[in-house]
């Protein structure tokens, strides 16, 4: 299992997400900061499925404040897609709570949430481990485009930094 370490003050993630989408890698980046730890599932150096250990930064937590979905029902999907051992975004897609089109714009607000949040850290750590992703997470039906996320994400920041100085 081949992996790279690192210093986020060294290398920011902005620089390691441009890195893996250009070699089209396969693996888990995890990128910690004060107790925070995010995953970024990448596959052929597309971004699967992110994650986060901070509250309110869940997945699940995001869907519901994004969907009219109650928290048992998104609960329910989850569960059965870890027994299922298939990804939770296809599972929710299998049982019609949404369509692929709009499943895929909640996950690219949810993953831009926590880029933008990431790319501020000044410090703390990284690692990618190669060719290792989670099965729950493995072939998903959403992909999305590495390079063009991480271009949102600046212009949205640039865009809040020029607002505040009016």
């Amino acid at each position: 299992m081949a992996s790279i370490k690192g210093d986020l003050s060294v290398m920011p993630l902005t620089d390691i997400l441009q890195w893996i989408d250009l070699t089209g890698k396969t693996g888990t980046l995890t990128i910690s900061h004060l107790g925070t730890e995010k995953k970024i599932y990448i596959e052929k150096g597309k971004i699967v499925y992110v994650s986060s250990n901070k509250e309110g930064e869940r997945l699940g937590e995001f869907i519901l404040k994004e969907s009219k979905l109650d928290a048992t029902i998104i609960k329910s999907a989850l569960i059965q897609s870890q027994t299922m051992k298939i990804p939770f975004t296809q599972r929710l897609i299998e049982l019609k709570y949404f369509t692929t089109e709009d499943l895929t714009n909640i996950i690219i607000n949810y993953a831009k949430s926590l880029l933008r949040d990431a790319i501020s850290w000044n410090e703390g750590w990284f690692e990618f481990i190669k060719d290792i992703i989670p099965v729950y997470v493995m072939k998903g039906p959403i992909k999305l485009n590495t390079s063009a996320l991480i271009f949102e994400v600046f212009k949205e920041i640039e865009n809040k930094k020029f607002n505040r100085k009016k």
